[in-house]
């Protein structure tokens, strides 16, 4: 089973990886750090060892030209004091010549703690040493190796000190940089509190978007949230109208089938008519309620229309009006393609119900839109008769059949997908419907 990662919020996620962060880091720089100190450390004895050896042979090349005998001889006051812990020897064997400090005792070696080229050892005291070895060549003798030993327990607490600092070094760094990381996590993640505010009140209803006041990280996810709250709101708002589109559209087969049943004689026809008419409106507007909620690809849009152009022309084709249509060839929309044929159907059969003798349509690319004109040569609508055309339910002419669904049903889709629905005055002195989507 996967572990349970929800039990940490954000912030504690993210404190906790910067203190184990902190943490790794400081102990990788204790480590070198402290490799590299000793090294130091090691090197100056190693330096001052080399110095001393080169005077002791010095001294030695010396006292056997003066025919003087090498043991005692004197190459620094640290060689001439007793148990000092600075010694030097020539040779292994027992009566080997060496420094006056050594006296009768002796030093052994203790290769466990050695680091090559220096030597560890223990003094005539028992003290802890630091040696080194050189080949030396004496006049008409074999080479022989000189030791020369220096007391360490003054560089042993130096890398003593240099460890207990190093050690408390990853201690402090992951306190300072865990302290760091909880101020990051409460600076950097203020804007995600306000972020969650937001939608507190979105939900409690005081807000119906979050706004931007995010920071650039997240105000473009706010942008996404508030598009995706406006587009539910836009599909609660249309499923409402759908409900009284619907309603609306029952009312008269509804009034009739109750005219009926309160007749003498029950025309069985005329109530088979009006259910298949219910029936036929309720299937519509179960399509309808499934349609603009996204999710689409992208269509073409000529065939589209073309359809829809044959269907009203077959509706109206009693009337033999004269269609002139434009359609600019490849056009594409993100959107269903049944949606498409709601809106141009509407537009287009009212513009063939009220046309004196002509409709003109036009469908072309208008910078990021696409935009379909409907224009007919009819009566017309004053300017007040527009400003109400977008209402449910209201018509102008009950001579003329319909439910007065049409325009809304239209300016619905065209608010789902972002698009507008605009009515004006045409050139051809009827009614002129641009549809931008």
């Amino acid at each position: 089973m996967a572990p349970r990662t929800d039990r940490f919020g954000l912030a504690a996620r993210l404190i906790a990886l910067g203190v184990l962060s902190a943490l790794l880091a400081g102990v990788a720089a204790s480590v070198v750090l402290q490799r590299s100190l000793q090294e130091v450390v090691l090197r100056s004895v190693e330096q001052g060892l080399l110095q001393r050896a080169e005077r002791v042979a010095a001294e030695l090349r010396a006292a056997q030209e003066r025919g003087r005998p090498l043991g005692g001889v004197a190459a620094g006051a640290e060689f001439e004091t007793i148990f000092s812990g600075w010694y030097w020897q020539l040779g292994e064997d027992a009566g080997a010549p060496r420094s006056r400090s050594l006296w009768d005792g002796g030093i052994s070696a203790d290769p466990a703690q050695a680091r090559p080229p220096l030597a560890r050892a223990r003094g005539p005291r028992g003290e802890p040493l630091w040696g080194l070895a050189t080949a030396l060549e004496l006049a008409g003798e074999a080479p022989r190796t000189l030791q020369v030993w220096a007391p360490a327990a003054e560089s042993d607490a130096e890398i003593e000190r240099i460890r207990r600092v190093l050690l408390a070094l990853p201690l402090g760094l992951t306190a300072l940089l865990g302290g760091l990381a909880v101020l990051q996590a409460r600076v950097g993640l203020a804007p995600v509190r306000r972020l969650q505010a937001a939608l507190g009140r979105v939900r409690a209803g005081d807000a119906g978007q979050l706004g931007e006041d995010f920071g650039p990280d997240l105000a473009p996810l706010a942008r996404e949230m508030d598009a995706v709250l406006q587009r539910n709101a836009q599909i609660v708002e249309r499923s409402r109208h759908h409900a009284a589109d619907l309603g609306h559209a029952l009312k008269k087969p509804l009034a009739l089938l109750s005219a009926a049943a309160q007749a003498p004689a029950v025309d069985a026809g005329a109530v088979q008519q009006q259910l298949h008419s219910m029936a036929a409106l309720i299937d519509r507007h179960l399509v309808r309620s499934a349609s603009g909620a996204g999710g689409a690809g992208r269509i073409e849009v000529a065939p589209v229309l073309d359809g829809v152009l044959a269907l009203v022309r077959h509706l109206h084709a009693a009337r033999a009006l004269e269609w002139d249509v434009e359609l600019e060839p490849g056009l594409r929309w993100a959107g269903a393609a049944g949606d498409l044929e709601e809106m141009a159907g509407n537009l287009l059969d009212n513009a063939g119900k009220w046309a004196a003798a002509r409709v003109r349509v036009r469908c072309a690319r208008d910078g990021e839109r696409i935009v379909l004109t409907v224009e007919d040569d009819g009566p017309g609508l004053s300017a007040g008769q527009i400003a109400e055309a977008g209402q449910r339910g209201r018509r102008f002419d009950e001579s003329v059949a319909g439910s007065g669904l049409g325009l809304a049903i239209v300016d619905d889709l065209a608010a789902t997908y972002g698009g507008t629905l605009a009515l004006e005055a045409g050139a051809l002195g009827g009614l002129r419907c641009r549809l931008a989507l």
